[in-house]
């Protein structure tokens, strides 16, 4: 694997930075990288949370009429994401999101980030900052954690 398909890594959901930054560290691959990763999961959750707006009532309708198991699913997703980061928005605000998008547990990221914003409503703007400075967050906490565990 090269360095371009680690940094590429980056736009797949669960994976994101998360994954993309420990496969740039193992292959010792340079700084441009890192940010080449950073840009694509920033741009990915960004255009992720500007189609939500008419993704998620055709998939809720499609589902809702051919297959009643994958609409509950989509259902229960939904509510976990906003679940999720719905107490520390509530709080915290664009901070919170951000907050939410750039903690690396599991369930986080901007992804789901992408769809909190979406689901609490939340004013554009306020979402694509927090997913940028999010994902900025996580960057720099995977990243930081290979460099001082490295040789």
């Amino acid at each position: 694997m090269n360095c371009a398909l680690c940094a590429l890594m980056a736009v797949l959901p669960v994976v994101e930075v998360r994954g993309a930054v420990p496969c740039l560290a193992l292959l010792k691959c340079p700084i441009e990288y890192l940010l080449l990763a950073y840009a694509l999961c920033t741009a990915t959750g960004i255009a992720v949370y500007l189609s939500l707006g008419k993704l998620v009532p055709l998939a809720e309708r499609l589902l809702e009429r051919r297959w009643r198991p994958g609409a509950e699913l989509l259902k229960k997703v939904m509510e976990r994401a906003e679940r999720g980061a719905g107490e520390k928005v509530e709080k915290y605000g664009t901070l919170g999101l951000a907050l939410f998008v750039g903690i690396p547990l599991p369930g986080t990221g901007v992804w789901t980030g992408a769809l909190a914003g979406y689901l609490l409503g939340l004013r554009k703007r306020d979402v694509i900052i927090a997913l940028a400075l999010g994902n900025a967050l996580a960057t720099a906490l995977m990243a930081s954690s290979y460099l001082l565990s490295g040789p």
